[in-house]
C-alpha cells in the first residue's frame, strides 16, 4: 500500500516556484518516480510478511537499499538519501531514496529523490552527497553511469558528476541542472588528464577555511594503496565551476567523506568493509591531507560505507548499511542505527548511538550486582540492553541473547581481560577502572544485532539468523554484573 504521505507528495506539480525564482530549469521525470514507486509497493506485502526484517532500523518500504548519500541536517530536520533499486531485491537501477526525522528515531518515507534519465542512456544514479553553496542553498551532487558491465558488477562507463537542486522549500522534490546526464554533467569525464577508466565517482565536500572541496573516490590498483584521492576546488559560490588541485592523499578507494573534528580531520573511504579511517589533518593552501593514523570503523564486514552530518547541536553523526541480510524477503539490507562520532583521549574515534533511541523504550526489567548464571524473564528479539560486567581482570562474564528455552543454544557476547568476543567476532576492549570493568550496549533488531562496547570505543553489527523461536536472554558470569533490559518498540506504524 502506498504511503499517504508519499501520494501527496508526488501529486505537487511538476515545476514549483523555488526554480523559477532562481532563473533556470530544474528537470524532474514525475512518470520514471511514479513507475519506481509502483514496483516497490508491489513488493510492501512480502517485505513486511517477513519475521527477520528489522522494526527499529531504518530501510526502505521494500526492495534493495544500499549506500546511505547526501545527509544533510535543516530546518529540523534530518534528511537522508540512499541507493535504491525499486526494481528488484538484488543491486541494480540506482535511484536515491529519500527520509526525514526528527529525531535520527521515527522516519518519514519520502518520493524517491533520484531516478536515472534511461532514455539518454543513463542507467544509474551512484552515490554521492549534499553541499551548500555560498548562499546556504542546498544541492545534491551523483555519479552518472551508463551500463553495468558483466555480471552487474562494472560499470561500463562514468559520465561524471551531476547536481540537482530542490524545486521546494522542504527538500521534497529535486530536479537535475542538466537536461542531459550523460552528454552533459555538471563535472564532465576525461577533464584534468584523468580518463576515468579508474572508477572514479562518489563525489563528497567538505569546507575548509570557508573554501568548498570536493573529493572523489576511485578504485583501480586492488588494494588501496597506489590510489589516489582527486580533490577540486570551488571557484565560484554556485559550485558550478571546479579546479582540479591534484590529489588529497594516496589512499582511496569508494564513497569517500571528509569529517571534521576540532582541529583534527577524519578521512573514511570504503574498501573491503568495514570502511577504513584516517585522523590527520588538512592543508587548504595545498589540498593535502596528512595521516597521523588509521583504522577500521567496525569490526564487522557486515557494516558498510557511510555518510554524515553535522546537526544544530554540532554532532557529527554517522548513517551506514548493513549487508548481506541474505535470508530477506521482499527487502535487502538496512542502515545501522545512527551514530555520533568523536574522538576519544587518545584521538581515536569513539562511536554512540543516538541517545533518543531511549524513546522506543518499552517493558524494563533490571538485574543489579549478580554473580551466577539467571535467566530473565524479559524475552524477545528487539530488545535494548546495557550492561556493566566489574572484576573482569580475573573473572569472565557471558550475556547469552537468542537463547532457546532449553539453553542449548544462544548467541554469545564474552568479557574477559582480553576485550570482548561478539559470537566470534573480537572487540579489543581493555577493562578499566579499579573494578575492571567492561561496559556493553547491545541492540538486537530480528536479524540485526549491534554491540557498543566500553563506551563506544569499539563496535560491531552483525546479521544473524537464529531460531526465529530463539527468544531468552541468559547472563552466567563469575563477574559481578549490573544490566538493564528494555523491550524496543517499532518506529513503523502499518498503514
Amino acid at each position: 500500500m502506498k504511503h499517504l504521505a508519499i501520494q501527496l507528495f508526488l501529486a505537487v506539480p511538476l515545476f514549483l516556484p523555488l526554480a523559477a525564482l532562481a532563473g533556470e530549469t530544474l528537470h524532474h521525470d514525475a512518470e520514471a518516480i511514479r513507475r519506481a514507486h509502483e514496483a516497490v509497493d508491489a513488493e510492501v506485502p512480502v517485505a513486511e510478511d517477513d519475521p527477520t526484517r528489522p522494526v527499529y532500523h531504518f530501510l526502505p518500504e521494500a526492495r534493495w537499499m544500499n549506500d546511505p548519500n547526501g545527509c544533510f541536517f535543516a530546518d529540523g530536520w534530518y534528511h537522508v538519501f540512499y541507493q535504491l533499486n525499486p526494481y528488484g531485491n538484488d543491486w541494480g537501477h540506482m535511484h536515491w531514496g529519500h527520509a526525514r526525522s526528527r529525531d535520527n528515531v521515527s522516519w518519514e518515507r519520502l518520493p524517491i529523490a533520484l531516478w536515472p534519465d534511461t532514455e539518454k542512456g543513463e542507467h544509474h544514479c551512484f552515490s554521492g552527497s549534499a553541499v551548500q553553496d555560498a548562499d546556504g542553498n542546498w544541492q545534491l551532487w551523483y555519479t552518472s553511469v551508463t551500463g553495468a558491465g558483466e555480471d552487474n558488477k562494472v560499470p561500463a562507463k562514468f559520465n561524471g558528476q551531476v547536481m540537482l537542486k530542490p524545486m521546494d522549500k522542504d527538500f521534497i522534490k529535486w530536479g537535475k541542472t542538466t537536461d542531459d546526464p550523460v552528454k552533459n554533467p555538471n563535472l564532465p569525464n576525461g577533464i584534468d588528464g584523468y580518463e576515468w577508466r579508474n572508477y572514479i565517482r562518489d563525489p563528497a565536500f567538505f569546507k575548509a577555511d570557508g573554501r568548498t572541496f570536493m573529493l572523489l573516490g576511485i578504485t583501480g590498483t586492488g588494494s588501496v594503496g597506489g590510489n589516489v584521492a582527486p580533490i577540486y576546488e570551488a571557484k565560484n559560490g554556485t559550485l558550478t565551476r571546479w579546479e582540479h588541485r591534484g590529489n588529497m592523499c594516496d589512499d582511496a578507494w569508494d564513497c569517500p567523506q571528509m569529517i571534521p573534528l576540532g582541529e583534527k580531520w577524519m578521512y573514511v573511504m570504503t574498501w573491503d568493509a568495514p570502511p577504513q579511517y584516517f585522523v590527520g589533518t588538512f592543508d587548504p593552501e595545498t589540498a593535502r591531507f596528512t595521516k597521523d593514523y588509521g583504522g577500521r570503523l567496525d569490526r564487522s564486514k557486515e557494516y558498510k560505507t557511510v555518510s554524515f552530518l553535522t546537526d544544530d547541536r554540532g554532532r557529527h553523526i554517522v548513517y551506514a548499511w548493513i549487508h548481506p541480510t541474505k535470508q530477506a524477503r521482499g527487502w535487502n539490507n538496512c542502515f545501522a542505527l545512527p551514530r555520533v562520532l568523536t574522538l576519544g583521549h587518545d584521538g581515536r574515534p569513539i562511536q554512540k548511538p543516538v541517545p533518543e533511541l531511549a524513546k522506543l523504550r518499552g517493558q524494563h526489567e533490571r538485574v543489579e550486582n549478580f554473580t551466577g548464571t539467571k535467566v530473565l524473564n524479559t524475552k524477545g528479539d528487539t530488545l535494548e540492553i546495557k550492561a556493566r560486567f566489574e572484576n573482569v581482570g580475573q573473572n569472565p562474564g557471558v550475556l547469552r541473547v537468542r537463547r532457546s528455552e532449553d539453553g542449548s543454544r544462544a548467541l554469545e557476547i564474552r568479557c574477559h581481560r582480553g576485550g570482548v568476543n561478539v559470537f566470534g567476532t573480537h572487540l579489543p576492549v581493555t577493562p578499566t577502572g579499579e573494578n575492571k570493568t567492561i561496559a556493553l550496549h547491545v541492540f538486537l533488531d530480528k536479524s540485526i544485532i549491534e554491540v557498543f562496547a566500553g563506551g563506544g570505543e569499539q563496535t560491531v553489527a552483525r546479521v544473524v539468523y537464529p531460531p526465529l523461536e530463539d527468544q531468552g536472554v541468559e547472563v552466567v558470569t563469575a563477574a559481578t554484573v549490573s544490566l538493564d533490559v528494555w523491550q524496543m518498540n517499532p518506529i513503523w506504524k502499518k498503514q
